[in-house]
């Protein structure tokens, strides 16, 4: 009997080192097939070189370690390190990054996005060539600078639009890699690159978010949250591209959580909602009249993903640009100026005299006018009202003024234009297809758009659009005592009665616009209609 039974403590014996042995060969087998996979996307930087050969233990360099931790491992090609891998970590996590270096020129041949962890949402664009064509090409003597717009230095980074964290993280990891090319070969000591981006630009305040109004406020956590009544609700993300998402919210609404605090939601004009990543929407009474604002902390029966916490909104009648996520603050507005739309522009005539600017936008530069620039055409602009814009697929959006004055555009061609840009727009929450966009006193409108919302006919050949369609939409109103007043780009004017009105048309060629009565031509070049 104990034969047999040392025969089958032996037999587990072979089959457990067997095992271990096969695990062991598997793990070899695994790492050498990576490390093989690493080297060959070194060769692909540098095709012509004889040797290329990883450095071992570079990362356990004191100098390394200490001031350059983001460094992970090095290639020496033909026996000088000019090859990088480094790792910063981003919103989620780690993003690792290839830098290759030209040690001839002393400048970066490009870089590659090994891997990484962070949000689709957020990221997804950090690997694409027209990002990663930023790197190429630039002197490795000074340590990069990622800036939001404009190129400016030969160092400068542009991040990828709404990707702040994700950017910056590949930005540190590539100086990372600068210092110790520049430590391990020129034997010069730079500074200190984290391998963290910094706490700071990413306010990382995901367990709560405030509501402030008038006279008050309070701050909610994630806790507390939970502690209101919930709503439970199937609803649909529609974003601006025509992707829909399903989901099942729960959160407390925002009307309820106001109520706990004594405070009516009915009696306000609207509420501004920002998110940790400096996107804003604005949504007015008549929106919040039909819809319960529903804070939503779990989706799909699970808690939110680190990059939308604390809670993200869900407007079940609205589209994504209404669906703000990672909410850090609700403004209650008790007044807003209401608008009284007395001049309606047509947008080519009143910015031909702009230079327009090449807006780099998720890969495609294209022709853009400056929203401020615009504004210093009106008589005036209430700080008060509102920034607001229609599309041709119905969705209305605001922004208060203050935050189109600065580095927000208008896309003027190229795909979905008009459209709007500005570098804390994520692509999707866009307001595409512009027909027109307005003050409290001023309607700019983009005709070629406009056609889709207004009744047409036929005049002279072109497509025409119904004057009076044109200046509702565009938010004008009238009484029955009101005229109207054209005015062409060359000064002319010409006076329309509102009996006249429901006859007038107007074409656009090219981005001219002629105003009709009928088959009558009235005016040539059309800059504005002004209410008498």
């Amino acid at each position: 009997m104990s034969k047999v039974s040392d025969t089958m403590k032996n037999r587990k014996f072979y089959i457990f080192m067997i095992a271990m042995a096969i695990v062991v060969v598997g793990t070899l087998f695994f790492l050498n097939n990576t490390a093989a996979e690493e080297a060959l996307k070194v060769r692909a930087f540098y095709p012509e070189a004889k040797k290329i050969e990883r450095v071992k233990d570079i990362a356990d360099d004191v100098f390394i370690s200490i001031n350059l931790p983001a460094v992970r491992r090095a290639y020496a090609v033909d026996g000088v390190i000019k090859a990088y891998v480094v790792s910063c970590v981003g919103y989620v996590g780690p993003i690792e990054v290839l830098a290759a270096i030209d040690d001839e020129k002393g400048e970066l041949i490009g870089i590659e996005i090994l891997g990484h962890t962070e949000s689709p949402d957020y990221a997804e664009h950090i690997g694409k060539n027209w990002f990663l064509d930023r790197f190429k090409n630039i002197i490795a003597e000074k340590y990069l600078n990622l800036v939001v717009l404009d190129k400016e230095n030969p160092e400068d980074i542009v991040q990828v639009t709404g990707a702040t964290v994700s950017s910056q993280a590949v930005v540190n990891a590539v100086n990372a890699a600068i210092g110790a090319y520049q430590y391990k070969v020129k034997g010069i000591k730079m500074d200190r690159v984290p391998d963290v981006v910094s706490q700071e630009m990413w306010q990382k305040d995901t367990n709560s978010f405030a509501i402030n109004w008038e006279g008050g406020a309070i701050r909610i956590n994630t806790e507390e949250i939970k502690q209101y009544e919930q709503m439970e609700m199937d609803v649909v993300l529609i974003h601006t591209t025509g992707t829909e998402t399903p989901m099942k919210v729960k959160g407390p609404t925002l009307r309820h959580i106001l109520e706990r605090e004594g405070i009516d939601l009915s009696q306000y004009e609207g509420v501004g909602i920002t998110g940790r990543d400096g996107y804003y929407t604005m949504i007015d009474r008549e929106k919040l009249e039909v819809n319960d604002v529903i804070l939503a902390w779990e989706a799909d029966g699970k808690g939110l993903k680190e990059e939308e916490k604390p809670v993200r909104v869900a407007l079940p009648k609205e589209m994504g640009p209404y669906w703000v996520k990672m909410v850090s603050n609700i403004d209650l507005y008790d007044a807003i100026s209401s608008k009284d739309i007395d001049k309606i522009h047509m947008f080519h005539a009143l910015t031909a005299d702009i230079d327009p600017y090449f807006y780099e936008y998720y890969g495609s530069k294209d022709k853009s006018i400056e929203v401020g620039k615009i504004l210093k055409k009106f008589d005036a602009v209430d700080e008060k009202g509102f920034f607001t814009m229609g599309a041709s697929d119905g969705l209305i959006k605001n922004e208060t003024i203050s935050m189109v004055r600065q580095r927000y555009f208008i896309k003027i061609e190229g795909e979905n234009a008009p459209m709007n840009i500005a570098p804390s727009f994520k692509l999707g929450m866009n307001v595409k297809g512009m027909t027109h966009f307005s003050t409290t006193k001023d309607a700019v409108i983009f005709p070629e758009k406009m056609r889709a919302v207004v009744r047409t006919k036929k005049i002279n050949g072109k497509e025409g659009l119904l004057l009076e369609d044109v200046l509702l939409t565009a938010g004008m109103r009238w009484t029955g005592g009101n005229g109207f007043n054209a005015v062409s780009t060359d000064g002319s004017q010409l006076q329309i009665n509102g009996e006249e009105l429901p006859e007038c048309y107007i074409t656009s060629e090219d981005g001219k616009v002629d105003l009709c009565n009928g088959h009558i031509p009235l005016i040539k070049d059309l800059l504005r209609i002004e209410k008498l």
